[in-house]
């Protein structure tokens, strides 16, 4: 799989880790997590619990200090459900990465919207139930590229290793950029060997874990530097 340039950033050559930012932190906290080896940094607004308009302030001056691309997330919640469309099309154009979901209604409005800018458009699937077996992670491939996909990402529950081993391979099988990762105890160890399977990047708490099975992202880029 050849590279992809984020930024400057290239994916698909090095294992990245992505950190996540589920609250506002202070730059020089950033910064040493940077230090430290994570290489992107995930936005997830829809965890800040403010007005959109407060999340990109907070963008912004990041960006001021910190080089390292930027993901963009906005999850469906009861505070931001009226309005998150139109703050997906915001965020993105403050961010390099946008996530959206697959399948959403309104996502060729994402798309309409992003039209004509850099951003990346990353759309992922999350399954908190279970591994899709090899024909519905194909169809899961095959319907986020029509949703204007250039990164797809899957996450999917791992309640045994054959799970794991399955979404490994189909990782390794991909002819997309695309990054992986087992949720639960179970798919742990998929966030350190995901990128030797040919994930793009893999992500990492800052604070504290946002799904099951989430790995320190420190931990995580200390590992896949003894490993890589």
């Amino acid at each position: 799989m050849a590279g992809i340039k984020i930024k400057n950033l290239t994916l698909g050559t090095t294992p990245r880790v992505a950190g996540i930012i589920d609250q506002p932190m202070p730059i020089a906290r950033l910064q040493k997590f940077a230090a430290g080896g994570v290489d992107i940094f995930e936005i997830r607004a829809d965890l800040f619990g403010k007005p959109i308009d407060k999340v990109i302030a907070y963008i912004d001056t990041v960006k001021e200090s910190i080089k390292s691309p930027l993901i963009g997330t906005i999850r469906e919640t009861d505070y931001n459900r009226a309005d998150r469309i139109d703050w997906l099309i915001s965020l993105s154009k403050h961010v390099d990465i946008i996530d959206v979901e697959l399948g959403i209604p309104e996502w060729r409005s994402v798309v309409d919207g992003i039209a004509g800018s850099s951003t990346v458009i990353m759309v992922s699937e999350h399954d908190f139930n279970a591994t899709p077996d090899k024909p519905g992670l194909n169809n899961i491939v095959k319907r986020s590229l029509k949703q204007g996909a250039q990164i797809v990402k899957i996450a999917a529950m791992a309640k045994t290793a054959s799970d794991v081993t399955r979404l490994l391979r189909f990782t390794e099988e991909c002819d997309v950029p695309i990054v992986t990762m087992a949720m639960g105890d179970v798919g742990k160890i998929s966030r350190i060997a995901a990128p030797l399977f040919g994930s793009l990047f893999v992500y990492g708490y800052l604070r504290k874990p946002v799904v099951p099975g989430q790995l320190s992202a420190l931990a995580v880029a200390k590992a896949l530097k003894l490993y890589y």
